[in-house]
């Protein structure tokens, strides 16, 4: 129950002989019953509830009741009287409780029952009133009080449900009701697993069914199976709040406030604090309190008085402290409670991955402004019309921050609404830049690949996995009305478990939570074939891990002019990707420009940034790095260099998808290496293989393989066809030409 509705319920447990009855490896209809009413006990002890519950037991050996008297309403037992629920309460019920001798008249427990709710209801506290009887029907009954049970049930406007056998003469659908081979929802009372024992009626069954089912139908009363119920007990539920509408004026302009009402449509659960509670026991309550203080560093450790402590912030080598005085004035003066149109703008622009907040917040028009009502019904039906949205200003309060939002039209058959949805302001968003997976043949999924996963996304839709009652699959699984948090489920069930066992270990999760856990068993079984699938053709191979750096490899110097062996260089390079642990790279900081010293080491971690793009302006630096050493190379002193940043840019380019940008450098590189007398180094390009980047290797250029190949034939074949160079003509040649 919410806010201040409170219910007084009366429960009618029927412990006599026949209900502890049952072959071996059944449960017994005494322990199903048990089951049940933990549960609901259990139910109201973790939602907090108001309710007050009052417990009869009849077919018990004694007499105990107020209305006992010249042996009538005998063997019947008031063992609560109406009040809380409480864990006594739980413990009597699981461990109490025994199977009676004796059997007890139904009719006589409803009028106990009423009696009861009648004292009860008088004090006006309560504004509803239910009975749950639970009974197999096979004991006695006299008709002689039907007609005053029937008029006291109406008259207090009692709620009555029956929890037993079917009240149908037809045994094959009392078993289809009741008779399931399906194990039940595991529960903390011992008895998992085990069926209710289903057997043919007797005579006096039949006859109370059908006495039962007559008042039932006079009244308006509900009947259940056991197994019915149990399912829909299994799950525990938080305390229920009434909420209290939020109103405020939704401003448009200076002028238009349309009076509105805000409820909480969505909000995330989360799981109960258990740290600061009130401790009852003997009568007294405490509660913790945590007492922080702050010593000095000395040799006294003399204490710090609160009014004495001043916060600080640290600016370079300096403490800047801050009062509150100044935290205040320093701090965004809130605009109060406001709720305040920004503007419009199209239901497309707004992202679904820019929804925000842990809430939805739905809003209504005031019920006490007629026109204000007229207003926003005409605002919601034109943003529907039109496929818009209201971006808002939201503060909750003074003390709140604004936040912004959009509000979309929500219009159903019994009323319409707009829906609050938090946005994100600039700097909530994280932009992230990845390579794209199609840009590079080798990554592009094939048609079978993209089939395989259209097909298996389509069979495993949840909007239509569930069959009803025509066995067509059109309704929706794990609907969030239906479907309960599995963590404050398995949370509460442990915490009873152990209130109630504190001796034992905690139990398994029980089978209903753990179903939550697992697609439907049905749509899991449909869907196999196609997991198989993608399986099939999505190979998965097991990629080695780098060796760790170790010892002096960590502080090697990254100067890689250092000549050396070439096992060393690739090391060394091999680990450029990795973070640079080295006494150079820690002290650069971040890279921010290709530079000469480690020109592949810097453009391969300016290109890893993912913040931003930056590889056309790290591939324009490194063909300008490229070009400086070979300019400035005594000989070909630097020319290793060189190719190596040549061969590094062409393959990052070729794996981003940048072919056209690294094909256009080497062109003109080519010819400038001609005009600029540097033909050793283009020998030594033509030596190593790096020509253009062909279609071959990225789908983003019309470069074939046939002419990235003759683009260093076409090379070799010119330097061929020069003559070779003439001798020098000796002073000793001289001479004899002279003579």
């Amino acid at each position: 129950m919410a806010g201040k509705d409170k219910e007084a319920i009366v429960i009618c447990l029927d412990v006599s002989s026949s209900m502890n009855q049952a072959p071996p490896g059944y449960a017994t209809p005494l322990e199903s019953s048990l089951d049940v009413i933990t549960l609901i006990l259990q139910r109201k002890v973790f939602a907090e509830s108001k309710d007050e519950v009052c417990l009869i037991l009849f077919g018990t050996a004694g007499t105990a009741n107020h209305l006992a008297d010249d042996g009538q309403y005998e063997y019947i037992t008031e063992a609560r009287p109406m009040a809380p629920v409480n864990l006594d309460l739980i413990k009597y019920v699981k461990q109490e409780i025994t199977p009676g001798p004796a059997s007890a008249d139904c009719v006589d427990v409803l009028v106990i029952a009423l009696d009861c709710l009648h004292n009860t209801l008088q004090a006006g506290k309560f504004t509803t009133s239910r009975i749950i009887l639970f009974t197999n029907l096979g004991g006695a009954f006299s008709d002689d009080k039907l007609d005053q049970v029937i008029g006291g049930i109406k008259s207090l406007g009692t709620d009555v449900n029956l929890i037993g056998p079917s009240l149908d003469d037809d045994d094959d659908e009392d078993g289809a009701q009741n008779g399931s081979d399906e194990a039940g929802p595991s529960t903390s009372s011992g008895h998992r697993g085990r069926q209710p024992h289903q057997k043919e009626k007797t005579p006096q069954q039949r006859a109370g069914g059908k006495l039962m089912k007559h008042i039932l139908d006079e009244v308006g009363g509900e009947h259940y199976g056991v197994q019915e119920v149990l399912p829909l007990l299994s799950f525990f539920d938080k305390k229920a709040v009434r909420q209290t509408p939020w109103k405020i004026n939704l401003e448009i302009g200076s002028e238009l406030k349309i009076p509105v009402c805000g409820y909480l449509k969505v909000k995330e659960s989360t799981v109960k604090s258990w740290k600061s509670i009130y401790i009852k026991g003997k009568g007294k309550e405490y509660k913790p309190q945590t007492i922080r203080s702050k010593h000095l560093n000395n040799d006294e450790e003399t204490e710090v008085e609160k009014e004495d402590h001043v916060e600080g912030f640290r600016y370079g080598n300096d403490i800047i402290p801050i009062s509150e005085e100044d935290k205040k004035n320093m701090g965004y003066q809130n605009p109060g409670k406001v709720l305040q149109v920004l503007g419009f703008s199209k239901q497309e622009n707004i992202k679904r991955q820019h929804y925000m907040g842990n809430s939805v917040y739905c809003f209504a028009a005031d019920p006490n402004d007629r026109h204000g009502g007229v207003a926003l019904s005409a605002l919601i039906n034109a943003l529907y019309e039109t496929n818009s949205v209201i971006i808002v200003r939201r503060a909750y309060s003074k003390a709140s921050s604004p936040r912004i939002g959009f509000l979309s039209p929500h219009i159903k058959a019994k009323y319409e609404s707009l829906m609050y949805t938090e946005l994100p302001f600039m700097e909530d968003i994280r932009q992230y830049t990845f390579s794209s997976l199609t840009k590079s043949k080798k990554h592009q999924p094939t048609d079978a690949q993209l089939s395989a996963v259209d097909n298996l996304i389509d069979n495993m839709d949840l909007t239509n996995a569930m069959e009803n009652e025509d066995g067509e699959k059109e309704e929706e699984a794990l609907k969030p009305k239906v479907t309960c948090n599995p963590l404050i489920q398995r949370l509460c069930h442990c915490l009873m478990h152990r209130a109630l066992n504190p001796d034992d270990p905690l139990p398994d999760i029980q089978e209903v939570i753990a179903n939550y856990l697992q697609p439907p068993q049905a749509l899991a079984t449909e869907c196999e074939p196609y997991a198989q699938k993608v399986k099939d053709l999505f190979k998965l191979e097991v990629v080695k891990k780098k060796e760790e750096q170790v010892g002096d490899s960590l502080w090697k110097d990254s100067d890689t002019n250092q000549t050396g062996p070439a096992a060393k260089k690739a090391k060394v390079e091999d680990g450029g990707d990795a973070a640079d642990f080295s006494m150079a790279g820690l002290a650069k900081g971040a890279v921010t420009e290709v530079g000469t010293v480690d020109p592949v080491g810097d453009f391969k971690k300016i290109i890893s940034q993912k913040d931003e793009d930056k590889f056309q302006e790290a591939s324009r630096q490194m063909q300008d790095r490229i070009n400086q050493l070979v300019r400035d190379s005594f000989g070909s002193s630097f020319y290793n260099k060189a190719l190596e940043c040549l061969k590094v840019l062409r393959q990052e380019s070729a794996q981003l998808g940048e072919p056209e940008q690294f094909n256009t450098f080497l062109r003109k590189l080519k010819e400038e290496l001609q005009q600029n007398f540097k033909k050793g180094f283009w020998q030594e390009i033509v030596k190593a293989g790096v020509t253009l980047i062909s279609s071959g290797e990225s789908s983003e250029t019309t470069v074939t393989k046939d002419e990235a190949k003759q683009f260093l034939e076409a090379a070799e074949d010119k330097e061929e066809d020069q003559p070779p160079p003439q001798a020098e003509e000796d002073a000793d040649d001289l001479l004899d030409m002279m003579e």
